[in-house]
């Protein structure tokens, strides 16, 4: 595999620019493909329909979890390995990826058709919102497989630093995704369902690309090289579930978020569809900074290099703490401008504007929050790092959502996303601390240290 010069000397700047960078682009992929699909909704002045899009999230949330635990988990025990000098194990980890995520997209699609009515309740999607939820869920979950395995390939490209292939069929599918949008909402007045459409033609062209390139980057994906053998599928299970964690408790923190805004009216689920995008513009930007290094983290944890790993981790967490607050800053300014682009309301645009305020608040200490869980992630810590993911997205949130929600109606809603943020970066930062203690004695004793801990 190339690029394994760079992780081992890189400077931080050369790695940001050659493997955050361009998975940053992905990531701002990904957003796209959800933002296209409001945007070109919000241009038929129906409230409802991307009211449904908004309910329909935590489904994305749930496929992108499967991808994040086959895909991020390939990738971490494949830049391990090169680390250790067993680049042969890298086919391994992609093929189980690959085959895995294939057979778990089919079990979600079944489940999406035959269990729509229990999950339009779960969403509190009801009345004439209900339909379109339904549609949208529906036609989407059709291009499941191809999304989460075409998700899980794009990470395994990254594990040895290189990221263009994975950037190269992400940027198609969404390029496709924004032309055909227009086309199926507007043109082809097919709303939701052309929406969904024009989703899975693009997450099946991204899929298609990213095979190819893994082949021209001389990964195997025949069936004789999946194995469920525990040295690779524990291994990748193992150090894919703390990101796959924190992904899957989103799509249910995202749920139960629904369901309390609801009450509030459509304006409401509107305003957070939109106010939401920029929040997630910032985080996904700062988690594609943290996550663009895992590579570099993994390997010097791999040679036992632990100068190498405190260089990575700090002057990454760095970076990603200055360009949070810079963009958070920018967005804040812009809030009346960015809401009214989508949706022109003032109703909506009144609470959206109070939205941005309070998703981008603790933008910055979100920031610290990615490097830690990067950080643990990237070392095989696996059970600090599943704490600290259950900690933001299920333990402490939901919690403090009701909580929010009884003292502050609306506005408390708003602002529980700002005091989950505070009270688990705090939390991931110290258990950073007491595992970094924990490796100390053993470098000093010239002791192996573990590649993985699935306790």
């Amino acid at each position: 595999m190339k690029n394994e010069k760079m992780l081992q000397e890189g400077s931080i700047g050369r790695l940001l620019l050659s493997m955050s960078l361009p998975v940053i682009l992905v990531m701002m992929v990904n957003v796209l493909y959800n933002m296209a699909d409001v945007f070109f909704l919000g241009r038929t002045g129906d409230s409802l329909q991307v009211a449904a899009v908004s309910l329909a999230g935590p489904l994305f949330a749930a496929f992108s979890a499967i991808n994040t635990l086959l895909g991020f988990g390939a990738c971490t025990a494949s830049s391990m390995a090169l680390g250790r000098g067993e680049g042969r194990k890298v086919s391994q980890y992609a093929t189980f990826a690959l085959y895995a995520a294939l057979f778990l997209g089919v079990v979600i699609l079944a489940a999406v058709w035959v269990f729509t009515n229990p999950l339009l309740n779960l969403l509190g999607a009801s009345g004439e919102l209900a339909g379109y939820t339904a549609e949208y869920l529906r036609v989407f979950s059709l291009g499941a497989p191809f999304m989460i395995a075409g998700g899980a390939l794009g990470n395994v490209l990254r594990s040895d630093g290189g990221s263009k292939e994975a950037v190269l069929g992400a940027m198609l599918g969404t390029c496709l995704n924004i032309v055909l949008d227009p086309l199926m909402i507007s043109g082809l007045h097919m709303g939701v369902r052309g929406a969904a459409i024009a989703t899975d033609i693009g997450n099946v062209v991204s899929f298609i690309v990213l095979v190819i390139a893994a082949k021209k980057k001389g990964i195997s994906l025949t069936p004789k090289q999946f194995t469920l053998r525990r040295d690779v599928s524990l291994q990748v299970l193992g150090l894919g579930l703390p990101m796959a964690a924190s992904t899957l408790l989103m799509s249910f923190s995202s749920t139960f978020s629904n369901r309390l805004f609801v009450r509030y009216g459509v304006d409401a689920i509107a305003a957070q569809s939109v106010a939401g995008k920029a929040g997630m513009l910032v985080s996904m930007l700062v988690m594609g900074l943290c996550m663009g290094v895992q590579p570099a983290v993994s390997y010097a944890f791999g040679q036992k290099n632990q100068r190498r790993l405190k260089q990575v981790v700090l002057g990454t967490g760095f970076a990603a703490v200055l360009v949070s607050a810079v963009l958070s800053v920018l967005f804040i300014l812009i809030r009346r401008q960015f809401v009214g682009m989508f949706l022109n309301t003032p109703s909506v645009v009144a609470i959206g504007e109070k939205m941005v305020i309070a998703g981008l608040a603790t933008s910055a200490v979100g920031a610290v929050y990615q490097m830690c869980q990067v950080y643990l992630q990237g070392t095989g810590k696996v059970s600090y790092a599943t704490v600290t993911a259950l900690l933001q997205k299920g333990l402490v949130f939901i919690p403090v959502l009701y909580v929010m929600h009884a003292l502050g109606g609306l506005t408390g809603l708003i602002w529980a996303g700002a005091v989950t943020d505070v009270i688990a970066t705090a939390a991931g930062v110290a258990l950073c601390l007491v595992w970094n203690r924990q490796m100390q004695p053993k470098e000093r004793a010239s002791r192996a240290v573990p590649t993985s801990e699935l306790a």
